[in-house]
């Protein structure tokens, strides 16, 4: 199956941040937990991407600091990866917080305690 033009530069600025988040970023507030781009979603135009990220951390306020170091540089990021990908127009991130992992957890968690009280019940 043939990929699009769009798909293609989705790929390239998933992979280019990945690097630039793990490599090139050396603010330290972004360094207290793991962050995964999960998806990249660019306007037909462009002009805009949104970028949905998972912050793998313990500490939930730590995840809430993380992220909002991550937007504040957003510019920055913007700035580098003009330079790592070959566009006309370097379009502007916003950085969405993606609950996946969590709430997939959280799933989790309830499933294991539910299959523990029916093998408590039926002792």
């Amino acid at each position: 199956m043939q990929e699009t033009r769009l798909q293609r530069v989705n790929s390239e600025i998933k992979k280019a941040l990945s690097q630039i988040l793990s490599e090139e970023i050396r603010d330290p507030r972004l360094q207290d937990g793991l962050i995964s781009i999960v998806n990249v979603d660019t306007t037909n135009d462009l002009s805009h991407c949104k970028i949905y990220v998972s912050i793998y951390s313990e500490d939930k306020q730590k995840k809430v600091n993380i992220f909002n170091a991550l937007q504040h540089s957003a510019g920055f990021i913007r700035k580098l990866l003009s330079q790592k990908v070959d566009l006309r127009i370097t379009p502007e991130l916003h950085f969405k917080l993606d609950e996946g992992y969590d709430n997939s957890e959280k799933m989790r968690k309830l499933l294991d305690s539910l299959n523990l009280s029916e093998e408590s019940s039926e002792d």
